[in-house]
């Protein structure tokens, strides 16, 4: 089948990555990323087909390809590659741009093709949310802006703008949904519903466990043990960011629903302790991945965009500016306990809108990809029926 090749895709990839030198045009597809990658073993060509894609153009088929984000950037393919050609960097691009092309609103491609970009976003993002928390009843904490915008007006905004949010979160996964069926179709691939459940059982499982991503060390070699501690490894770090942010989260929702607003609980309140703990927990993670990326010294840490700092350093401040509240609220001269925590709701209501727009969209793109990965290779009917004769 002939195809016309378009240049203009591996560019427009480019524009997502950390660095002018990323030059991925220089692979002339050895196989040696291929060959080294501990992820390669159940998918063929990853991730050398990811590349060849970007370099013809193939965007329908990149957008479509769970394997784009099955990468967990240990770095081995960049540090082996005989052509400098970067490829770890160019798989982190290429989640970006797939990341602003799903994304229907256009802020995703914004933020993650620029830092001014980012930078206007966030600042969008974070006005609106301060007008929002400013109570128009209180004399100390009235704004000239309402003397020409009533209060309701703009609390209907933020209501309109989580909505927009959290439709672009779902048409998103919509998007990487649709795409994968329809070629996944068109490749005479067979996918049996019956096998869906199975493969979201898998995919959580995987997610939870980091199984796959435990072949992948912070050294960047794919051994089954990594030689670096539990605790310094990459998986391990991984784990703790999510894990206490997945914990705060669930405090804070807790808290919601059993606690009325506004009413005294102990520092031993269950979810308080929850989502202390939590935080505490994701907060060792980002220090050592901001360390990390402080130092530069290995992959994938050598090379950092700006959409690499900021996520960490606005989850860290969330945190930080959270767990400062907790403790300064109970201190019996408490006179900057409702700056900070003013200043934490608003990082918080920042993150939740950056959600499906920043690198935090990798939590819920990567594990549809992994349901979509093991739905696509579940057994066939026919073997299964064979396997169970035996």
């Amino acid at each position: 089948m002939a195809r016309t090749v378009d240049v203009s895709l591996l560019r427009k990839i480019k524009q997502h990555g950390a660095c002018e030198t990323l030059d991925v045009s220089a692979c002339f597809n050895c196989g040696n990323c291929t060959a080294v990658c501990p992820l390669a073993q159940d998918s063929t060509g990853f991730p050398r087909r990811m590349i060849r894609m970007a370099q013809v153009g193939m965007e329908p088929e990149l957008l479509s390809s769970e394997d784009l984000w099955r990468c967990y950037a240990c770095g081995e393919c960049t540090e082996t590659c005989p052509r400098e050609a970067d490829p770890a960097e160019f798989m982190a691009a290429a989640r970006s741009y797939a990341i602003a092309r799903y994304d229907f609103t256009g802020l995703a491609r914004l933020a993650g093709s620029s830092t001014w970009g980012s930078l206007l976003v966030f600042a969008l993002f974070s006005v609106l949310f301060s007008l929002l928390l400013i109570n128009k009843e209180n004399p100390g904490a009235q704004l000239p802006v309402f003397d020409f915008l009533p209060g309701w007006w703009i609390h209907a905004i933020g209501v309109v703008l989580f909505s927009i949010v959290g439709l672009s979160a779902v048409c998103g996964l919509g998007s990487m949904f649709f795409r994968f069926w329809i070629e996944r179709r068109r490749e005479g691939v067979n996918l049996r519903w019956s096998a869906f459940p199975g493969a979201v059982v898998s995919a959580i499982t995987e997610a939870i466990l980091h199984r796959r991503f435990r072949e992948c060390d912070s050294e960047g070699n794919p051994t089954p043990h990594s030689t670096e501690p539990i605790y310094r490894q990459i998986w391990f770090i991984h784990a703790t960011v999510m894990g206490g942010f997945l914990a705060m989260l669930l405090a804070t929702s807790l808290d919601f629903l059993l606690k009325p607003i506004g009413s005294p609980a102990t520092p031993l309140y269950p979810m308080r302790l929850l989502g202390a703990i939590g935080g505490i927990v994701c907060l060792y993670g980002l220090s050592l991945v901001l360390l990390r990326r402080l130092k530069a010294k290995d992959v994938p840490w050598r090379k950092s965009s700006f959409a690499d700092w900021f996520f960490p350093v606005l989850l860290a401040a969330t945190v930080l500016t959270g767990l400062v509240t907790e403790i300064v609220v109970y201190l019996p001269m408490n006179t900057v306990g409702h700056d900070i925590f003013f200043v934490h709701v608003v990082l918080a209501m920042d993150l939740v809108a950056l959600f499906p727009l920043s690198k935090f969209a990798h939590a819920f793109y990567r594990t549809l990809a992994l349901v979509l990965f093991s739905w696509r290779h579940a057994p066939a009917a026919q073997s299964v029926v064979a396997d169970a004769q035996l």
